[in-house]
């Protein structure tokens, strides 16, 4: 369930909403707070797990005359938010924006800084608990216009400030950043080249052919460029699958001076004239993801048609029939399917981690399992948990498949819950001679029993033998706290067949066994001596 509180009347934003999912009756709007903090309130009896909170910046100042008071006011605000906020909720706070007045004494600039300041208070407010979001209206305001957005005689009549358009734009985001809690978002996102990265066949044009360029149409795909780069920035891993001579394309990469993404910027090439589908699959298996985690982009029917019937896991959107619409168009597409709740540090650093992958397989060439395993000078390491940290062990919990051996989901709201009572989480990071895996290993432990709860690693550190490691150091942490003995559990699903037998491999007894689930135990005491490939 959830709940939207305002400081004005956003009754019809939630009869929007309300056809979609379940949502807190109507509270009526002024006062937050006080339903927030009322344990006799409807509020505190439905419980709703996520809170949207709109405001509207005039209401909120209306007493303000000056722009030192609405600033006491904005800290008060956010201030009373911080003793209302609850581990086992996520709030989204929205952004403002003057209506069309201003403070009595201050010229438009002022409200812009006072605009700014909150976005301030939210960004500080954001890094401190990661249960806190921002709800963005101002990309709506702008996308609609002021003018069509806001109603002044709808605020007269009934405090209602948002017009019959600005209402259905307000819910129509909630709805969708609803679905980022609870998505996994893709991976992959794999481009043709012609008519796609640039217009026109380079086979047919030649480099000096082909529309890419500063101004005219040519301009419209830089723009599609320049995006496809921010989404590579933000952790979506970007793939060529073309129909193309390789010389030809090296030679765009190389002296074409519009072409922005260059060869470095793709974790995975494939220009042949091989069928699209086994390029894809050929992909997956080289990257180690699975093929849901992919998008196909290409301006050809008959190609994505292609790929929708052999590779139906693989999500294929359409195409823009208007060119001009073609990077708002790549804007929708992250939005739709790449964009998380949340960026992580680890998300960031996706490109330069499948380019170190792609070394290590090299490495591997002519060594046997264990002399590459040495051969990479693998480091693990628990590290201590703070707000980045959490945000990757919620990211992890929410997109781990393979493997995964109870694929329990829980966000980072519940976790910060779980840590204050009887759950012990560790977090590990691993490194190698050619670069840093990051935070790919979670397990959380039920101390009450104890039990492991959840056990997690990254695809990208499969095959390296850490669970040796972070169940070794589990073991030796909880004996050293006077348990004797541990509980682990698998729970099968379709994905993480490649752990069934995990803890038989490392030394647990099987307690009792179906066909959906093992449970096993340990004694602490004659916990086995285990070969690690790690420098402690």
């Amino acid at each position: 369930m959830i709940a939207i509180l305002s400081n004005i009347n956003t009754d019809y934003v939630l009869r929007l909403v309300a056809k979609e999912t379940e949502t807190l009756p109507a509270q009526g709007y002024g006062d937050i707070w006080g339903k927030m903090l009322d344990p006799n309130s409807d509020f505190h009896q439905k419980d709703p797990e996520t809170i949207f909170l709109i405001v509207d910046i005039e209401e909120l100042l209306k007493d303000c005359d000056s722009a030192q008071k609405a600033s006491t006011e904005i800290d008060l605000w956010f201030d009373t938010l911080c003793t209302v906020l609850k581990p086992a909720r996520n709030y989204f706070v929205s952004d403002v924006c003057f209506r069309f007045a201003q403070l009595s004494d201050n010229d438009s600039f002022a409200a812009e800084q006072i605009e700014s300041y909150w976005i301030a208070k939210l960004s500080a407010t954001m890094k401190k608990h990661g249960n806190v979001h921002v709800l963005k209206l101002n990309p709506l305001i702008r996308q609609c216009g002021k003018d069509a957005f806001f109603s002044e005689k709808l605020m007269y009549m009934g405090k209602v400030p948002y017009s019959n358009e600005g209402n259905r734009l307000i819910a129509e985001e909630i709805l969708r950043v609803l679905t980022l809690l609870t998505r996994t978002p893709k991976k992959v996102l794999v481009l043709d080249l012609d008519n796609t990265l640039w217009g026109g066949v380079l086979g047919e044009c030649g480099v000096d052919g082909i529309e890419l360029s500063d101004d005219h149409m040519g301009a419209v795909y830089r723009d599609v460029q320049r995006r496809l780069l921010r989404f590579k920035q933000n952790g979506t891993l970007l793939a060529i699958a073309s129909k193309n001579n390789l010389s030809d394309v090296e030679e765009v990469w190389e002296t074409h001076p519009h072409m922005l993404l260059k060869k470095g910027d793709f974790v995975s090439v494939r220009i042949n004239w091989e069928d699209k589908a086994d390029n894809l699959q050929s992909m997956a298996a080289e990257l180690n993801l699975g093929l849901d985690s992919f998008a196909f982009l290409d301006d050809m029917p008959a190609e994505r048609d292609n790929i929708i019937s052999r590779l139906p896991e693989v999500t294929v959107p359409g195409f823009p029939d208007r060119l001009e619409a073609y990077p708002a168009f790549i804007d929708q597409l992250y939005a739709d399917y790449f964009q998380p709740l949340k960026l992580t540090q680890e998300d960031q650093k996706k490109t330069q981690q499948y380019e170190e992958n792609a070394k290590r397989a090299q490495a591997a060439q002519n060594l046997t399992y264990e002399e590459f395993l040495k051969s990479l000078h693998l480091e693990a390491f628990r590290v201590e948990l703070n707000d980045q940290r959490l945000d990757r062990v919620a990211q992890l919990i929410g997109k781990t498949n393979q493997f995964n051996l109870t694929t329990r989901r829980y966000s980072r709201s519940e976790l910060e819950e779980m840590l204050q009572t009887h759950y012990e989480l560790y977090a590990y990071q691993v490194k190698d001679k050619f670069g840093d895996y990051g935070l790919v290993a979670v397990a959380i432990v039920d101390l009450d029993i104890p039990e492991i709860d959840s056990f997690l690693m990254s695809c990208r550190v499969m095959g390296r033998e850490i669970e040796r490691y972070v169940l070794d150091d589990i073991e030796k942490d909880l004996l050293n706290k006077g348990y004797s003995c541990i509980k682990a559990r698998f729970i099968r699903t379709k994905k993480n067949i490649p752990v069934v037998d995990l803890y038989e491999k490392l030394g647990y007894e099987v307690v009792s066994e179906s066909e959906e689930e093992k449970t096993y135990q340990m004694d602490l005491t004659k916990k086995p001596t285990r070969e690690l490939f790690v420098n402690l």
